[in-house]
């Protein structure tokens, strides 16, 4: 990849990260953060892109546990 398809990337990584910061119990809220991860990865097929997914996927996972523990 050149660098201003990183940045381009990388780019497409925030503005998914900043859509779905604020976590949501509803299955609507996880469905269309599925479908967009689902085009950012399309887009650019890399390892790189699917491991950063992967950890953004993880980081909303992660929060959404600790904010819903009984």
């Amino acid at each position: 990849m050149t660098l201003e398809e990183d940045y381009n990337m990388f780019s497409d990584l925030w503005r998914l990260y900043r859509k779905y910061r604020e976590v949501r119990a509803d299955n609507e809220y996880w469905q269309e953060l599925i479908k967009d991860t689902d085009k950012v990865y399309e887009k650019y097929q890399t390892e790189l892109c699917k491991r950063l997914l992967l950890e953004i996927l993880d980081e909303f996972e992660r929060r959404f546990k600790n904010e819903n523990v009984l």
